[in-house]
């Protein structure tokens, strides 16, 4: 079997990583090619004929190859143009590649939060909307066209939305060297929060802050990344006059993107990993992933996503969850993993045991089954 891969590409992108990832542990049962998704700055220079002539190219590599899986992200596709361009440029390459006789399957890494915002002005929503419409009615089995989405909860959410053909594959997990144990740390000593991966406004950086406003002095917030790539925001400077208005500056430290090796050492030194992200769109979260993978516990927001990872745990929750806006239920969170050493091991060992069934090589073996079955 012969199956390409269309991403994204480049280091510092989530999606590019995932794919990559995939690929990297399919091992050799068959052969996997890749064709890269042109970025968004080389996309922003091309007219809309420009841009559909580019995914023509896709399609003529796939003549090659029995199956295609794309990975989608919102905006991949529509260039400098709105994102409903990109819905009318995603629908013709399925459809091309339909024409052609290819098995496609898309993994779909957001829910479609578009659908949430139709106000009779809101235009562009709504035309997203019809986009989203005409795509759901391709994901059938008689067109050979599957989506892949990871958790249950999104699988509802695609098939109350017109989608026929769904599948389930968790988020895959890296497999890393995990420490053994936890050190219990004095009362006085410096407590580390951590959050790992892209600074952006819906993960609840400033929300995090806000958490440390309230704890002792001896504790610090330890950002680890920095800016995403295609981010043209002030993320990182909305984040540091945060810091600053609120007296925190000196608590807080912001690594910048770092390399995986050195963020495993950056890490390392965190008591408690958070990920209060703010919205309840996101399918999976590769960010979460390496959280779950550090060996510290986990506190991450009360949403569908998260919730779907601590229903896959069946000896106990992976993360603690907690509101996603209520920050006294966070501060009461963190005390009772600094207080609780049941409580603190019993999260690490069932995150360490979602990690072991999650693996890259067990998620790349649900996908070959997807391929040779369909």
């Amino acid at each position: 079997m012969r199956v390409l891969h269309v991403s994204s590409t480049g280091k510092f992108c989530g999606i590019s990583t995932y794919c990559q990832n995939l690929i990297k542990h399919f091992g050799h049962e068959h052969h996997h090619g890749f064709w890269g998704i042109p970025d968004k700055n080389s996309l922003g220079q091309c007219s809309g004929s420009n841009i559909i002539k580019i995914f023509d190219s896709l399609i003529e590599e796939a003549r090659n190859y029995d199956v295609v899986h794309l990975q989608n992200e919102f905006g991949l596709f529509c260039g400098p143009y709105e994102l409903s361009f990109g819905f009318k440029v995603f629908h013709g390459i399925i459809k091309k590649l339909r024409k052609i006789g290819k098995r496609v399957f898309v993994t779909y890494h957001s829910e479609p939060s578009f659908l949430k915002a139709l106000g009779w002005m809101n235009f562009e929503n709504k035309k997203c909307a019809r986009g989203w419409k005409k795509l759901s009615k391709l994901h059938r089995k008689q067109n050979g066209v599957t989506a892949i989405v990871h958790t249950e909860e999104s699988e509802q959410v695609f098939k109350a939305s017109g989608f026929r053909d769904v599948e389930v594959v968790a988020h895959g997990v890296l497999e890393r060297s995990l420490p053994k144990h936890f050190k219990i740390k004095e009362k006085e000593s410096p407590i580390v929060l951590g959050m790992f991966g892209f600074v952006s406004p819906y993960k609840g950086h400033e929300f995090a802050l806000s958490i440390l406003d309230l704890l002792p002095s001896n504790f610090k917030l330890y950002v680890i990344g920095g800016r995403h790539p295609n981010q043209e925001g002030e993320e990182i400077g909305n984040l540091l006059n945060v810091a600053n208005n609120l007296g925190l500056s000196k608590r807080l430290l912001i690594t910048g993107w770092t390399t995986p090796e050195d963020a495993d050492k950056h890490q390392s030194m965190c008591d408690i990993c958070l990920v209060p992200y703010q919205t309840h769109e996101i399918s999976a979260s590769g960010a979460v992933t390496w959280n779950l993978t550090s060996g510290k516990p986990v506190i991450a927001s009360n949403i569908r996503s998260f919730k779907a990872i601590n229903k896959l745990c069946p000896d106990g929750d992976a993360m603690f969850l907690c509101h996603h806006t209520e920050r006294l239920e966070w501060v009461w969170a963190i005390k009772r993993i600094l207080n609780e050493p049941k409580l603190k091991h019993s999260l690490i060992d069932n995150a360490r045991k979602y990690c072991d069934d999650f693996s890259w090589t067990n998620t790349c073996k649900k996908h070959i089954e997807l391929y040779k079955n369909e």
